[in-house]
C-alpha cells in the first residue's frame, strides 16, 4: 500500500477527488476541504482529521482506528463495514452518516451531532454518547453494550432487537424511540424520558430503572423483575384540575 503525504492528499483531492487504497497512518490531514473525497479501503489509522471538512465524503472499509476526528464535518459522510475503533469523534457532525457494518467500539462521540445516521449492524460495544444529539438514529439490531449516553437526545431513534445490555442510559431522552425486542439487561434507565417509547417484548431483567416519564409508553410482554415492572407502569391520567 503506497503511502501518501499531506501534500499528495491534498492534490488528489483536488484533481480526482479520489484517494483510495492508500497508507494514509498517522498522517496529519487536520483543517483540509475534503468534501465529497473517496477514501475507500485506505489505511488512516492514528490520522489526524481533526477540524477537516470532509462531509459526503467516503470512507468505507477504511482503517480509521484511533483517528482524531473531532471538530470535524463529516455530515452525510459514508463509513459503511469502517474500522473506527477508539477514535475520537468529539464535536463533530455525523448527521445523516453512514455507519451500517462498522466497527465503533469505544468510540468517542462526546457532544457530537449524529441525528439520522444509519448504524444497523454496527458494533458500538463501550461507546461514549454523552450529551450527544441522536435524533432518529437507525440503530436496528446493532450493538451498544455497554455505551454511556448521559444526557443524550435519541427522539425518535430505531433501537428494536438492539444490543443495549449494561447500557448506561441516565437522564438520556428516548422518547418516540422504537425499543421493541431490545435487550436491555442490567441497563441503567435512570431519570430517562420514555414518552411514548416502544418497549414491547423488550427484555430488562436486571436493569436498574428509575424514570422520568412513562406517558404513553408501551410495555406489552415485557421480561423484567417485578420492581422493574411496577416502576415503569406509565401514568397516563390525566391532569387534575387546580
Amino acid at each position: 500500500m503506497e503511502k501518501l503525504t499531506r501534500m499528495q492528499v491534498v492534490k488528489l483531492a483536488k484533481q480526482t477527488g479520489v484517494v483510495s487504497g492508500y497508507d494514509l497512518s498517522g498522517l496529519d490531514m487536520r483543517n483540509l476541504d475534503l468534501v465529497a473525497v473517496t477514501f475507500s479501503g485506505s489505511n488512516l489509522k492514528d490520522a489526524d482529521l481533526s477540524s477537516s471538512n470532509a462531509g459526503m465524503s467516503n470512507f468505507d472499509d477504511a482503517d480509521l482506528s484511533g483517528c482524531n476526528m473531532s471538530s470535524a464535518n463529516f455530515i452525510g459522510a459514508s463509513f459503511k463495514k469502517a474500522s473506527l475503533e477508539k477514535s475520537d469523534l468529539t464535536f463533530s457532525s455525523f448527521a445523516g452518516a453512514d455507519f451500517s457494518g462498522a466497527n465503533l467500539k469505544g468510540v468517542n462521540f462526546t457532544n457530537s451531532k449524529i441525528s439520522a445516521a444509519d448504524f444497523g449492524g454496527a458494533d458500538l460495544s463501550g461507546a461514549n454518547l454523552q450529551m450527544t444529539e441522536a435524533v432518529l438514529i437507525r440503530g436496528a439490531g446493532a450493538t451498544f453494550y455497554g455505551i454511556s449516553a448521559f444526557g443524550s437526545s435519541m427522539i425518535g431513534a430505531d433501537l428494536s432487537g438492539a444490543d443495549l445490555r449494561k447500557a448506561m442510559l441516565h437522564g438520556t431522552d428516548l422518547s418516540g424511540a422504537n425499543m421493541s425486542s431490545a435487550d436491555l439487561r442490567e441497563a441503567d434507565i435512570i431519570e430517562t424520558v420514555l414518552i411514548a417509547v416502544n418497549l414491547s417484548n423488550a427484555d430488562l431483567r436486571g436493569a436498574r430503572v428509575r424514570t422520568a416519564d412513562t406517558l404513553r409508553a408501551k410495555f406489552d410482554n415485557i421480561k423484567a423483575d417485578d420492581n422493574v415492572k411496577k416502576e415503569l407502569v406509565p401514568d397516563d391520567k390525566p391532569d387534575q384540575p387546580g
